[in-house]
């Protein structure tokens, strides 16, 4: 990336719209840029930045306060930036946001922030965030690494040079990105505190699968009790052991057990069925006893049956053999008296209708004499039916003339319509056109609205996202203050044991002689002077401790001791996480809030989150109503254009529709003249006025010839039906009298077969008949009483037998007897089955506990191992290995980076200390105790010793900072994937050096510009000024600054 040329307007100390044409310098080679102190050096880097990155170079000037003071109320704030990257030319736009005064009435208003980049294919992208992200991928840089390799700011020459271990690690972290393997080192801890809390975890399911264990009531359970009570993690192998031989002995008892109960359901099984043959013989006794009873039952009802059999034999004879014939007879009987009726009847009847005949018949007689008078009435009405048509053709050509003249009408309507919408149609057309031209440009207006709520709407994202990383923090926090409450308790719990402790280990060194002289005895030697004889024998005090008490509180001690050291451990990994999310939380904010300090409270931020939350959500709906205004102005113009495209379709055939409404008044015209005529020879042919009177007359004569027609057909139907009726009744009487003198013959046969048959039958009379008959109900009744008396006898006889057999040489058995074997048998086997249960339910809780606690102390031994290695692991990423040097992943990784560095620097500052000094990574650390890898000492070659950097001088001091921010610029240039910048800027720091330095600084500085390279140095050393031809002279007064370029 090479500038060409940087335009500020109302930027900084500059007024106006000022010009900077790096283009002149030729690309390649040294410039300064000089000028008073305030005049505005630094602040052509700032607008590059600016431009580039939207943010400036310093460390106290933000992106807020780039508005000039000196400029005019009107005049906008922004930057262009013209610069070339791989032969190909690019430009921004850029302006911060600033307040500036309204353009009507009083007051200030916010000029957001905007910013366009002109591509070289002449696309233009829009959006501030959107265009530094294009940059950020045109130069595969970020700001950050920018200002590393393009700027070497003023007044952070010597920071990396003098800072320290933990200072320089920050900044290569910055610059290097190595938060990757900061990232290793914490998930490796994280993974070694989890392991332990797996161990923790493991054993802690150990204790509970053993306090889980049912214990019997035998001295083999009260053994494995008392070991269960009193259960450690180095027991639980031998009460696995214990456990698992509990099972055997439950397992081998449950299985005797079921053996046992197998036997007594067998015998159950057969006392049973003893039982139940008891129980049946029992009952054939009694059943033997109720049949004999129900047989003597039976004999006393003999006597009945007989009877009954008697009175089906008499009913059987009547029904079937008498009945039908008496029925025979009485049927003939009836039907010889509905016949002697119906013969009186039909006499009657004919002598009446006889005289009815001659009336009728003169009737039709007379209508017969009318015909001539019918037949007139046919032939007018048929006449007058012909000239029809003609009158329709009248009625046809009356209306059609009707219908010609309302046309008429309606088209010279029709024209006058079409002339009125043809002058609304011009005027619709002039109105569109005019909304057109006023929304010509309506679509861009919406593109950038769009742009800008896409702007809002990643800002509010971003806020967001920034409020639940301080909620986050704050929980971290708050754990992090838990777990420090709990170091707190655990380092009194410790100093409350271990004083206890060091008071008592005081007193058993103190008590020594006592406690040696409680053991003598007389006769045996002293083991201090070797006497046998112990006259006076040192006495114990009231509160010496004994070797077991101390050797306890020692285990409490260590106890204590170890659990405030994780508390601590615990505690101090918490607080360096809520550092760096705190870091990384202010780092996010400074995006958005870019002059946010970095001791801000976290109330303070989340109420600036908050505020700019709203802000942000206010001017997104503002952007967003702005934006529906302009899309709804949009779809407008579309509706325009549509309505225009409609307008001119609608005018085309506004003057289709004229000109044949023309042509059609014409043709009207002719056509009614024509059937004028048509219609005044027609009706001159005609008898009536018109068509309705014509058919009223028709109508008339033809009622006329339907009633003497009707009158005629009464008559004659009248006639011929009564002529009919007369012979059918005539026919109907000769009949009946045939069929009565056969009716009467036949009852006379019937009645001698029904007397005849009574008698055979051995009926006396028909009374005696009349009383023997039944029905089939009551005959089937009677049928059914025998054949149940005669079965009841049949199935009495057949139990009888059956029962005498099956008693035959048995007694009655002893129930209450043998109910009692069986309830014995009942209660051993209830006996058994309770203890079955107890071994299965203990086995049930026993064997899967076995199978997991198995498992668990198998599990336990590998997460052991697990975590040690673990441990090792992470102690090592961390540089924390007792009596090693404190070298952290991360800091290794550095350290390779910061080799690199100090051979770029050495090469420069070789040259600018003529050989004298070579800067050196210090390899071996102080103190063991602090994080080390990256401290610098420096090799004077005139002294031939090391010695470190603080006590170089200030000119001496300038050279190496010098040196090692180029080598550090050079470094990351080449570890930017081939990151192409051209320019490199320079601020201050040449007022130290003497003479001889100055120049050795140039020719570096000249080394640096060789080839293609455009070097500024940012100075207002007059050394400097005679040195550098070509000048960017910045000249400040009260109206602000200007500049004049020297090529």
């Amino acid at each position: 990336m090479k500038p060409l040329k940087v335009v500020m307007s109302a930027f900084c100390p500059y007024a106006g719209r000022t010009e900077l044409d790096l283009a002149a310098f030729g690309g390649q080679g040294l410039f300064l840029i000089t000028g008073d102190t305030g005049a505005g050096k630094t602040t052509i880097f700032d607008a590059i930045a600016f431009a580039l990155f939207g943010e400036v170079s310093g460390c106290t000037r933000t992106v807020d306060t780039l508005r000039s003071d000196f400029a005019e109320p009107n005049a906008k704030t922004y930057v262009e930036f013209t610069f070339l990257h791989k032969d190909k030319m690019y430009s921004i736009t850029r302006n911060p946001r600033y307040e500036r005064p309204k353009k009507s009435g009083d007051g200030v208003t916010t000029e957001n922030s905007d910013a366009t980049l002109q591509l070289p294919d002449g696309d233009i992208i829009t959006g501030y965030r959107d265009v530094t992200a294009e940059i950020v991928e045109l130069l595969g840089i970020n700001y950050r690494q920018f200002k590393q390799i393009a700027m070497i700011a003023q007044g952070e020459f010597l920071q990396l040079l003098l800072a320290d271990s933990k200072e320089r690690g920050d900044i290569f972290r910055r610059v290097f990105n190595t938060d990757l393997y900061q990232t290793a080192q914490r998930l490796l801890k994280d993974s070694e505190r989890e392991s332990k809390k797996r161990c923790e975890s493991i054993e802690q399911s150990i204790f509970q699968y053993i306090s889980g264990i049912a214990c019997p009531e035998s001295e083999q359970g009260q053994i494995l009790s008392a070991k269960i009570g009193t259960a450690t993690i180095h027991t639980a192998e031998d009460i696995l052991s214990e456990l698992q031989a509990l099972i055997t002995v439950d397992t081998t008892l449950r299985d005797s057990l079921k053996q046992q109960v197998d036997k007594l359901d067998k015998d159950l099984a057969s006392q049973i069925a003893i039982i139940m043959q008891a129980q049946y013989i029992n009952q054939a006794f009694n059943d033997l006893k109720i049949v004999q009873e129900k047989r003597n039952a039976l004999i006393e009802r003999q006597g009945e049956h007989n009877v009954q059999k008697k009175m089906l034999q008499d009913a059987e004879k009547a029904l079937y053999i008498v009945s039908p014939l008496e029925a025979a007879f009485l049927r003939e009987q009836e039907a010889e008296q509905k016949l002697t009726q119906s013969i009186m009847a039909l006499d009657i009847e004919i002598q009446a209708q006889i005289k009815d005949l001659e009336t009728v018949q003169t009737a039709y007689q007379a209508e017969k004499e009318k015909e001539p008078e019918r037949e007139k009435l046919a032939s007018a009405i048929d006449r007058l039916t012909k000239m029809l048509p003609q009158y329709e053709a009248s009625e046809l050509l009356e209306r059609e003339l009707e219908k010609l003249t309302e046309k008429q009408s309606a088209v010279c309507a029709a024209l006058g319509e079409l002339q009125q919408q043809k002058a609304d149609l011009l005027e619709q057309k002039n109105n569109l056109n005019q909304e057109l031209e006023r929304l010509a440009d309506i679509e861009a207006k919406a593109a950038v609205c769009e742009q800008e709520a896409k702007q809002l709407q990643a800002t509010q994202s971003g806020l967001l996202d920034l409020q639940n990383f301080l909620s986050g923090l704050s929980k971290l926090q708050s754990e992090s203050a838990r777990l420090q409450q709990q170091f707190t308790s655990a380092q009194g719990a410790f100093q409350t044991v271990n004083t206890v402790y060091m008071e008592k280990e005081t007193a058993f060194f103190r008590e020594q002689a006592g406690l040696l002289a409680a053991s003598l005895e007389d006769g045996n030697p002293c083991p201090v002077c070797g006497s046998t004889v112990h006259p006076n024998k040192a006495t114990l005090g009231a509160d010496a401790p004994i070797e077991a008490e101390l050797n306890e509180l020692k285990q409490k001690s260590d106890l204590a001791r170890q659990n405030m050291q994780e508390a601590s451990e615990q505690s101090a990994a918490k607080l360096a996480e809520v550092k760096l999310a705190r870091e990384q939380l202010v780092h996010a904010a400074g995006a958005y809030f870019p002059d946010v300090d970095k001791s801000i409270m976290q109330e303070q931020l989340a109420t600036l989150i908050e505020s700019a939350l709203a802000e942000s959500r206010q001017k997104k709906k503002e952007n967003d109503d702005h934006y529906l205004q302009l899309k709804k102005q949009v779809s407008r113009k579309n509706q325009s254009k549509e309505q225009l495209a409609s307008l001119e379709g609608s005018l085309q055939t506004n003057e289709e529709a004229t000109t044949q409404n023309e042509q059609q008044k014409n043709n009207i015209i002719s056509d009614i003249a024509s059937k004028t005529g048509e219609l005044k020879v027609l009706k001159s042919s005609l008898e009536y006025a018109d068509r309705q009177q014509a058919v009223a007359s028709i109508e008339e004569w033809t009622g006329n010839l339907n009633s003497l027609k009707e009158a005629f057909r009464q008559a004659e139907e009248a006639y011929h039906a009564l002529q009919n009726k007369l012979e059918g009744n005539q026919t109907l009487l000769s009949d009946q009298r045939e069929r009565l003198s056969n009716t009467i013959q036949t009852k006379q046969q019937a009645l001698a077969a029904y007397t005849k048959k009574l008698s055979e039958c051995d009926f006396p009379n028909e009374e005696a008949y009349h009383s023997a008959l039944k029905t089939e109900s009551e005959i089937s009744e009677l049928k059914h009483s025998i054949d149940q008396y005669q079965n009841e006898v049949q199935a009495v006889e057949q139990d009888l037998r059956r029962l005498f057999k099956e008693t035959e040489n048995k007694q009655k058995q002893d129930m209450e007897q043998l109910e009692a074997a069986k309830q014995k048998l009942e209660q051993e086997k209830r006996k058994a089955d309770e203890s079955i249960r107890t071994l299965i339910a203990r086995l049930g809780t026993n064997e899967p506990i076995t199978k997991a606690f198995g498992r668990a102390i198998s599990d336990a031994a590998i997460y052991q191992q697990e975590y040690l290695l673990l441990s090792n692991l992470s102690k090592t990423a961390n540089g924390e290995l007792g009596g090693k040097q404190k070298l952290a992943f991360e800091q290794y990784v550095q350290a390779s980076y910061f080799n690199q560095i100090l051979i770029e620097a050495n090469k420069r500052l070789k040259i600018m200390t003529n050989s004298r000094f070579e800067l050196l990574r210090r390899e071996d650390a102080a103190d063991l105790r602090a994080q080390t890898g990256l401290e610098i000492d420096v090799l004077d070659h005139y002294t031939g010793r090391i010695r470190s950097v603080k006590s170089l001088s200030g000119g001496e001091s300038f050279k190496a900072s010098l040196s090692l921010a180029l080598g550090l610029s050079d470094v990351i240039q080449s570890y930017a994937g081939g990151v192409e910048i051209d320019t490199l800027f320079i601020d201050e720091g040449f007022g130290a050096l003497d003479t001889e330095s100055l120049e050795q600084a140039m020719q570096t500085l000249i080394g640096l510009a060789a080839g293609n390279r455009l070097v500024g140095i940012i100075s207002h050393v007059s050394e400097l000024k005679e040195r550098i031809d070509r000048q960017v002279v910045i000249m400040k007064s009260n109206r602000g600054s200007s500049i004049n370029l020297i090529s």
